[in-house]
């Protein structure tokens, strides 16, 4: 019964996907938008205008992601982007922060135990959509709530939850409930994510520490069939990092969590609460900035794999991790043979490419095998080198297939600094800079 359930779970992914290259190319597709949700996430905003961490809190209160360019890279770079992304780690932790809360209260009521519980899985379903709406109403927020509503709809019904078959439906739900969701970035990391840590939150050892190490470590992996769009590197740091970040991040959220609730009734309160958050926080942002330097140093540079490679690469991963036995050491051996591809550019003999990465400003040559150059040639509305281009032409190089950057060709002079910088870089550390001028 269960085979049959994957295969027609499987069956809507297909149709859908088909469904969202057929007629939606939007990466982001709005799912929601109105003038009472954009006046809450603008008081939430004022609220939070003076902190010292503001691009972190805005970006776990209203999943405002604004990020200076040299911090958005260090995100990238130490492999914690995934903790600024409103999805299952945050809104686990709201769930069980609401959950403490209506049990408590609850408790004194005079009902019969199965009537506080469904009370309670309604209120957990409103303070969902509250939550849903205030954090910006992502695709990754969307498919959180549903898989762990659908977990407690189990739980209430007496029946035991299959972690795995809960999953796949809210993967399903979405899909068909949002168009675009199933070809979304984001979508994909998160459903990589939640997918691996399911597999492996059981078998984890007690120790905290090395559970996260774990976790780290086999996350940054999967998405390795991300990366190339996301980062254009494998950051080897990622679990050194995490190591240090995520508790912190975790006592964090529930300070912001409050600061979402309250803002409609005492901005005063929110701004407390999120001025807690900010000072509990600051090590975590000071450790991302601190580490990008050695991250950078360490972070390997990766190509963008074929579409057929990726899949094999997915597939292999997760036979992997969920089979047993001889199928299990096959399909690790295979997943590794595709990583290969992510490491090589084996498939990349485009000696011209221009990349929507800079906006078709820019365009590489490839010389041989990994090596090439790159050219900016369009600069009517970017006059000058900027921040933008500096956090996106790791991105634009592993399009192009190139893991080595031999020379960067720009109208302007780029600035000594930015030189040095780009220099840390494996990529770039033999780059050679020439302008028009």
């Amino acid at each position: 019964m269960k085979f049959c359930y994957i295969f027609l779970l499987l069956l809507v992914f297909a149709l859908s996907y088909i469904r969202d290259l057929r007629f939606y190319e939007n990466d982001k597709p709005c799912l929601y938008k109105s003038d009472f949700t954009t006046d809450l996430q603008t008081r939430l905003e004022k609220c939070g205008r003076n902190l010292k961490n503001r691009e972190l809190v805005l970006a776990l209160s209203v999943g405002k992601r604004d990020f200076r360019p040299e911090f958005r890279n260090a995100l990238a770079l130490t492999g914690t982007m995934h903790l600024v992304a409103i999805s299952a780690f945050h809104t686990g932790i709201m769930i069980l922060v609401f959950g403490i809360v209506f049990k408590t209260l609850l408790f004194f009521m005079p009902f019969r135990p199965y009537v506080k519980r469904i009370i309670e899985f309604v209120l957990k379903i409103a303070a969902s959509a509250y939550y849903f709406l205030i954090t910006g109403a992502s695709i990754p927020t969307l498919r959180s709530l549903v898989f762990m509503l659908l977990f407690d709809l189990f739980v209430i019904s007496g029946t035991y939850p299959h972690s795995v078959l809960i999953f796949l439906f809210s993967l399903a739900v979405v899909s068909l409930a949002v168009p675009g969701s199933v070809s979304s970035l984001s979508f994909i990391m998160s459903a990589l994510c939640v997918a691996t840590v399911i597999k492996i939150w059981r078998i984890l050892p007690r120790s905290a520490a090395v559970s996260i190490v774990c976790v780290s470590i086999l996350v940054n992996w999967i998405l390795l069939a991300t990366a190339s769009e996301l980062s254009g590197v494998f950051p080897l740091s990622a679990p050194f990092v995490n190591f240090f970040v995520i508790p912190v991040v975790s006592v964090t959220v529930p300070f912001i969590t409050v600061a979402q609730f309250l803002v409609p009734f005492s901005e005063t309160a929110a701004a407390f609460a999120l001025e807690t958050a900010d000072f509990i926080i600051t090590p975590a942002s000071f450790l991302i900035s601190f580490f990008a330097g050695f991250a950078e140093k360490t972070a390997v540079p990766i190509v963008a794999a074929p579409v057929l490679v990726k899949i094999f690469f997915v597939v292999s991963f997760f036979t992997a991790l969920y089979s047993s036995n001889k199928i299990k050491y096959f399909s690790a051996i295979t997943n590794l043979c595709c990583a290969l591809f992510f490491f090589f550019p084996f498939f990349s003999s485009d000696e011209f490419m221009r990349s929507a990465a800079f906006g078709g400003k820019a365009f590489c040559v490839k010389e041989n095998f990994s090596s090439g150059r790159i050219f900016f040639d369009k600069y009517s509305k970017n006059p000058a080198f900027n921040g933008y281009f500096y956090s996106n032409i790791e991105r634009f190089s592993a399009v192009c297939g190139m893991t080595e950057v031999l020379s960067v060709h720009t109208p302007q002079k780029v600035p000594e600094k930015q030189k040095a910088a780009m220099r840390k870089k494996i990529r770039f550390k033999n780059t050679k800079f020439y302008s028009r001028e």
